[in-house]
């Protein structure tokens, strides 16, 4: 029976420990804010109000670096206020202490936002009209404006949306950003404006319409290739009349045009009205081809117009060959004579040639007429008069530094023609200097945030064969081309976005390579100048350990609680641990010893940002020793239960003291004692006076 009570009281034990140690609900902070939230623009005023519906506290206030309040009691609205408002980085709180000393406290967010001072764009590394086809980088630039996570930019061509741009990275204080955009151009384009837009999107409590600040319109010049207009390429005359042949096209800059091959006979004369450019010819009398060339600074194309005459039978018309422009078997158009066939009579060794600035080139142009009075070269530099009896001529230059040089190889044939065929040659020259840098920024990078590296690459030629290759260490990140067109040397940059990160990029190393890509004909492998590296440096904000420090803690009364404030970040953050001055604590090497409940903030600081965690201390009363006394009362209790049994069955059983000294065995069985055949022997005692027994 002692038994079942003894297990039933300590299975007890458990259940009373966790009822009892369970201490006091954790009430929610009474406090309420209206507003909830504000956003507030720079430098104007601010009212909060605060209060709660608790009756029995001690008081209630507002803790702030600017507009905070004492301690006020009896009171159950207490108000923030301030007049103009210029702390980017302020954090009011409404705290209230409740009468058992406990204090809880609300955090009031405010957004302060600010519209930029400027907005502009510009076309990132260009300047003058736009070609056709290229790419090119707009930039908007967007000065001092806060807070960057709620910026988006947007792009306009007229009155269309192109794109938005948004940014994660979280900063309160104003910052320069930019943004871009690719674009590439067509000929539709010519004449447009683009504009980009920053508006701050604050959300349903921020300014509707959004605050925007609009760039003024930046308006674009497209050039593009001499294009024909569409028109008869071959026309029916009778013979003797006259005849107009329409050569239109377009291009910007507006092209020149030129007629070649044309007839002698009769008059000609060009006239020009806007795009249209027709020849007008007098008297023709015989079939013949007329060469159209078209030409403005980015290229040149060749129109041919067949004028077919209408002879009666009786006439025997001879076709007329003209000098061709291209090195290319010609024929000419069938009439009432036999066609006659004229091969191109040149030939260059080397179709097509590049060379080195400075270096020397030779090229020969050869012949398989042997029919004419004469070949030589032209050019600005190594041209050779008129050679005859020769089927060889050499172009030879020791230094080529004719940026611009056009060589024309010719021959003179008996027909009193003179073919002519142009040696293409590209003149190229490595930079004198390439670099790298970050645009528009000189301290460390911040984790999240994005910038623009920018690749100077001084004095190159030609434009056109540019490649600009960027890498993170030895990883190749993108290629940029160029489509403009450029034979003489120029600085040139190009540009790349990134963003980096703590884990991927601080250390690394960035560079940028100038490749001339100069075809088959070129160097191999190709001619190549490559920047230093660029070493980055990330900073990132602190970030607390939160497993070392929960947001809530119990301690029990009269014992000290040690609260362990740990950061990552860089640069190594600055802890501070922000608390009621008149709690007992003890601070040593950034973490905090408690003694009592309360509210206790861990802050930690570096360049980057601030990061803290508010850690509250809750008081469990320490029930150890009531337990103890419980238990040892309980022990009593069952020993003096345990002795009240004893004795009420030593009361049942006849106890006393004994000697069996001089005891001696009767022979009468009297069933005291067992003995053999089943016979009891008596066994003499003589009692004691005191009840102990002793054998």
């Amino acid at each position: 029976m002692c038994e079942i009570i003894f297990s039933r009281i300590f299975l007890g034990f458990p259940v009373l420990l966790l009822w009892m140690a369970g201490g006091l609900a954790h009430a929610a902070c009474p406090l309420e804010l209206n507003p909830p939230r504000l956003v507030v623009r720079y430098g104007d005023s601010v009212s909060v109000n605060c209060s709660t519906s608790s009756t029995d506290h001690e008081g209630m206030g507002w803790e702030a670096t600017f507009g905070g309040t004492s301690l006020e009691q009896d009171v159950r609205v207490v108000t923030w206020t301030v007049k103009n408002l210029t702390d980017w980085t302020i954090q009011p709180k409404c705290y209230i202490t409740s009468e058992d000393g406990k204090q809880c406290l609300e955090t009031f967010p405010v957004i302060l936002y600010k519209i930029p001072d400027r907005v502009s764009i510009s076309v990132l590394s260009h300047s003058g009209p736009m070609v056709e086809g290229t790419q090119y980088q707009l930039q908007c630039d967007i000065q001092n404006i806060a807070p960057l996570q709620n910026l988006v930019v947007k792009w306009y061509k007229g009155n269309e949306p192109l794109d938005n741009v948004t940014y994660s990275n979280v900063s309160k204080r104003p910052e320069d950003v930019s943004a871009t955009l690719m674009i590439s151009p067509s000929r539709d384009d010519d004449g447009d404006q683009y504009r980009c837009r920053a508006e701050l999107d604050l959300g349903p409590e921020g300014p509707q319409p959004h605050p925007t600040v609009t760039s003024e319109p930046l308006n674009i010049t497209v050039h593009y290739a001499p294009e024909f207009l569409p028109g008869n390429d071959t026309v029916e005359v009778s013979a003797g009349s006259d005849v107009s042949l329409d050569c239109s096209a377009e291009g910007n800059p507006p092209p020149e045009l030129r007629w070649t091959n044309n007839t002698a006979e009769g008059n000609a004369i060009e006239t020009t009205v806007g795009r249209l450019r027709t020849l007008n010819i007098s008297r023709v009398t015989a079939n013949a081809t007329y060469n159209c060339i078209v030409t403005n600074r980015l290229g040149s194309i060749t129109k041919q117009i067949h004028v077919l005459v209408d002879v009666p039978p009786q006439q025997h018309p001879t076709m007329l060959s003209t000098a061709p422009s291209t090195p290319e078997t010609m024929t000419t158009l069938p009439g009432t004579a036999k066609p006659k066939v004229v091969t191109f009579p040149l030939e260059l060794n080397s179709p097509r040639v590049v060379v080195r600035y400075g270096d020397s080139v030779s090229v020969n142009c050869s012949t398989s007429s042997t029919d004419h009075d004469g070949m030589g070269w032209e050019a600005t530099f190594g041209g050779t008069r008129l050679e005859e009896h020769v089927n060889v001529v050499t172009w030879t230059v020791d230094n080529l530094t004719d940026w611009t040089i056009e060589p024309k190889c010719y021959i003179n044939l008996i027909d009193g023609e003179q073919p002519s065929i142009v040696l293409p040659v590209i003149l190229y020259k490595t930079p004198d200097r390439v670099s790298i840098s970050v645009l528009n920024h000189s301290d460390p990078m911040v984790e999240g945030t994005q910038y623009q590296l920018q690749c100077d690459i001084q004095n190159i030629a030609p434009l056109q064969n540019l490649v600009v290759k960027w890498y993170k260490g030895n990883e190749p990140l993108d290629n940029v081309t160029y489509g403009n067109v450029s034979k003489r040397p120029e600085d040139v940059s190009a540009t790349l976005m990134i963003s980096p990160s703590r884990d991927d990029d601080d250390g690394d190393q960035y560079r940028c390579r100038a490749e001339l890509d100069l075809g088959p004909e070129g160097p191999q492998p190709h001619p190549t100048v490559t920047s230093e590296p660029l070493s980055i440096t990330v900073h990132y904000k602190p970030c607390i350990n939160a497993s070392r420090l929960p947001v809530r803690i119990p301690v029990f009364r009269g014992y000290p609680e040690e609260l362990v404030c740990e950061a990552e970040g860089y640069p190594q953050p600055r802890i501070k641990w922000v608390y009621d001055p008149a709690k007992h604590v003890s601070e040593a090497g950034g973490n905090l010893t408690v003694f009592e409940a309360g509210l206790y903030n861990c802050t930690a600081t570096n360049d980057v940002a601030t990061s803290f965690i508010v850690v509250e201390v809750v008081l469990n009363e320490d029930y150890l020793p009531l337990i103890a006394g419980f238990v040892a009362f309980m022990v009593v209790v069952i020993s003096v239960i345990f002795v009240v049994i004893y004795s009420i069955y030593y009361k049942n059983n006849k106890m006393g003291r004994y000697s069996l000294k001089k005891a001696k065995l009767s022979s009468t069985p009297n069933g005291n004692v067992a003995q053999n055949g089943g016979r009891d022997t008596p066994l003499p005692m003589t009692k004691l006076s005191q009840p102990n027994i002793y054998f």
